[in-house]
């Protein structure tokens, strides 16, 4: 079915009899389209996951939906219904790894998640793409394949922007997990244990974050500071509303958010 009938569906279930004896009489598709905003799906996407009620802004989930809109667009995304999201504008003492099933509209994970040394104490303030830097990367990454390093099970990730991350793989910036990043540490140390780059997670949770993402998702780092935006991922595509028509649950549907249990 494609997107117009899809709409037509929505909204014929709450539109009144004289507005659709109107939508009748005029082109349907550009009615729709103009009345339709598509940061207020994305907003409605946000809300249904609770993503709020955990502590993750509006801001970075609309770059993370934005990079991850543009990054399908161009055919660079092969795992399209995970997205996930670091928010180093928070400190590594919260839960600040969010993983979302956008199809279903379900936050699917929120755990602790470590940033590099030299790129701060509590909060990542310093990032770098440079090798032996020992600072965190921010930007868009593709979630790859696993591997099993002296750490265990591990994923290796891409970073898809010159001068922000491109330099992943020569740096093995790879996700992994670590003892560093647990709650003991947290309370013993009184900040989460840091790593040479890596987003490093805690080892109770490390399969399960990689098997949800593995296989080409998007994996974002995001940052409140201010840095140059570069190529094209930081504004929506002119194709949005089909987009997230079909990949994602922003439109109104029967899937209900879940929340987390607070141990997790």
């Amino acid at each position: 079915m494609n997107f117009i009938v899809r709409t037509l569906l929505i909204a014929g279930t709450m539109l009144s009899s004289n507005t659709m004896e109107t939508l009748a009489t005029t082109n349907f598709s550009e009615e729709i389209t103009t009345s339709i905003n598509s940061t207020d799906l994305i907003r409605d996407l946000y809300t249904k996951t609770h993503a709020e009620n955990y502590g993750l802004s509006f801001d970075a989930f609309l770059e993370g939906m934005t990079g991850y809109l543009n990054l399908i667009n161009e055919n660079k995304i092969k795992n399209t219904r995970v997205l996930s999201i670091v928010d180093f504008s928070q400190p590594s003492k919260n839960k600040r790894l969010y993983i979302f099933d956008l199809m279903k509209g379900e936050l699917l994970i929120n755990t602790y998640v470590a940033h590099g040394r030299n790129s701060g104490l509590m909060y990542a303030e310093k990032f770098s793409n440079i090798i032996n830097s020992r600072k965190s990367s921010i930007g868009f990454y593709k979630a790859a394949e696993t591997y099993r390093g002296k750490y265990g099970l591990s994923l290796k990730l891409d970073g898809l922007q010159r001068q922000l991350n491109h330099k992943a793989r020569e740096r093995a910036i790879v996700m992994h997990p670590a003892k560093y990043v647990s709650k003991h540490f947290l309370e013993s140390n009184g900040y989460m244990g840091r790593s040479y780059g890596c987003p490093a997670v805690p080892y109770k949770e490390h399969k399960d974050i990689i098997q949800a993402i593995k296989g080409g998702s998007v994996f974002y780092i995001y940052t409140n500071q201010e840095y140059k935006k570069e190529e094209n991922l930081y504004s929506l595509p002119d194709n949005t509303l089909e987009l997230l028509s079909t990949y994602t649950a922003s439109f109104p549907s029967k899937v209900q958010p879940i929340g987390l249990p607070d141990d997790m």
